[in-house]
């Protein structure tokens, strides 16, 4: 009671979340009428004259805070709205339908900044790693972790298994799942799970790497529990999950209640971001949000591979995954998306040594010897972050 008390008396001292959102508009009305009906939407969602007084009163009503026209850029507008931070009930799926659920329907709407007051980041609690526990756990401190995709499916568990042990071989730090590796019936989860963290642990044994794998996971609500045990059972530090696929609330299930690292995939989150006058930037999307609701790691698409993103939202994305932002800790960005060696320089150039360099099918593309190529790879972070 007396933790609900003190919850209670900070949300009426004003502790509000403020989103801001970019508006274009094309239909002669103003600025001021667009606003207020984004904040109406997205909070008690009635005709404005239908609101209660006392329901306005107590601050539950989305407020507008600010409008001002983005510069340069005709009949667009920049719009802070704010709303009470138990509008979320501090869970993930109501906080995210805080920020962007039915407007999501709405044209010409993107949420462009997050300002969260404390009582959300406490509430939420961010990576349970974070950046300085990865490190403590793979014991590499002073460059970009390495990492690659276990891949293609269709392979059979002897030749993915035999992959994984090339990998380690190699020296790298970080193996995930290709993000289509689902309990299959070509290579199903737990006899996959085994065989491939089996034949990883043998090579870190002999080696003297600590190279952690990372299963996806994906089955459905009734299968997640399991799938987690399976892979703290073999002795997996921590999973691969795509939010928008199972549901981005199992991040903090399998953060906190598993204790497992969590890399987060970027599979249907473009449905956000790749139209710029709609949706929800990447910087907030995969950096803020993805952070505060407790990924370790954040994977998206960076520049010069298969996707059309600028280098500045790319970079935007890591900033936003290692800024201060109140007690969290800073989590790794993961730029990703057809990176080959050849990117390396620039990718370590653009995000810095606290960064997860990944390269998935361009170590393929290397050499048929994936411990070579694996190995070529260390060797280019290391000499890169010796000079």
């Amino acid at each position: 009671m007396k933790v609900m008390d003190e919850l209670a008396q900070r949300i009426e001292s004003d502790e509000r979340l403020a989103i801001t959102y970019r508006l274009t508009i094309s239909d002669g009305r103003s600025p001021e009428d667009h606003a207020r009906d984004l904040a109406v939407e997205q909070s008690v969602e009635i005709p404005f004259e239908c609101i209660p007084d006392e329901i306005t009163d107590r601050g539950i009503v989305g407020r507008v805070e600010s409008i001002a026209p983005v510069p340069n850029q005709e009949k667009v507008f920049e719009v802070v709205i704010s709303y009470r931070s138990d509008n979320t009930a501090f869970s993930v799926p109501q906080f995210i339908n805080v920020i962007y659920g039915n407007i999501s329907m709405k044209r010409d709407i993107t949420v462009t900044g997050l300002d969260l007051p404390p009582l959300l980041l406490e509430a939420f609690g961010g990576p349970t790693f974070g950046i300085e526990g990865i490190r403590a756990i793979t014991g590499v401190f002073k460059r970009p972790l390495a990492c690659t995709a276990l891949k293609p499916i269709g392979l059979s568990l002897k030749k993915l298994a035999s992959m994984a042990a090339d990998y380690a071989r190699g020296g790298l730090d970080l193996l995930k799942e290709d993000h289509a590796m689902a309990d299959l019936a070509y290579h199903p989860f737990a006899e996959r799970i085994a065989r491939c963290q089996e034949a990883i642990m043998r090579e870190n044994a002999s080696s003297g790497h600590n190279m952690l794998y990372f299963p996806m996971i994906s089955g459905g609500f009734d299968e997640i529990e399991k799938q987690a045990e399976i892979v703290k059972s073999n002795g997996c530090k921590g999973v691969l999950i795509a939010p928008f696929l199972i549901g981005a609330d199992l991040i903090r299930v399998l953060s906190r209640r598993h204790n497992l690292i969590v890399m987060t995939h970027p599979a249907m989150t473009g449905a956000y971001y790749c139209d710029p006058s709609h949706g929800i930037t990447m910087e907030v999307l995969m950096g803020t949000i993805f952070r505060v609701i407790g990924a370790d790691i954040s994977i998206f698409p960076n520049a010069g591979g298969r996707f059309s993103y600028t280098a500045q939202e790319c970079r935007n994305v890591g900033e936003a995954l290692r800024r201060p932002l109140g007690k969290l800790k800073p989590a790794f960005p993961c730029p990703a998306g057809g990176m080959t060696l050849d990117r390396m320089a620039a990718m370590a150039e653009n995000f810095g040594s606290e960064t997860v360099l990944l390269i998935g099918g361009g170590l393929m593309q290397q050499s048929s010897d994936l411990a070579k190529s694996a190995a070529t790879f260390m060797e280019a972070i290391e000499q890169h972050f010796e000079n």
